[in-house]
């Protein structure tokens, strides 16, 4: 899988660099407020694709770090379910005794035959 998205990244900068070389004419930029240019497309493109991997990479590191601390806690629930797990069997342990079913002291008692 990884080695088709860096094929596709591969083809679309290449796409990028084809289309900057190709179209070479200045270009003025409008901004809400600033004006830039002129300046060459290629160069325009050159910046937009930057801004845009650089943004993708931000939003992807968010979304690590978010799942990492998801991770964590979901770690720790985990731990503190098994802890509880153990405990709860050991404590099933303990009232069973040797007997299967019985507690130890339920074991050691036997029924007294009344004729005897």
């Amino acid at each position: 899988m990884n080695i088709l998205v860096y094929l596709i990244v591969v083809i679309f900068f290449f796409v990028l660099i084809v289309v900057g070389v190709f179209n070479g004419s200045d270009v003025t930029i409008n901004l809400v407020l600033w004006h830039i240019g002129p300046i060459p497309m290629g160069a325009v493109i050159a910046t937009a694709s930057i801004f845009g991997v650089a943004f993708a990479c931000v939003i992807g590191v968010i979304d690590g770090i978010k799942i990492r601390i998801t991770n964590r806690q979901l770690q720790k629930q985990l731990r503190h379910l098994e802890e509880e797990s153990d405990a709860l069997r050991l404590r099933l342990a303990r009232h069973e005794g040797p007997g299967g079913g019985r507690t130890s002291a339920e074991g050691s008692t036997a029924w007294s035959d009344p004729r005897t």
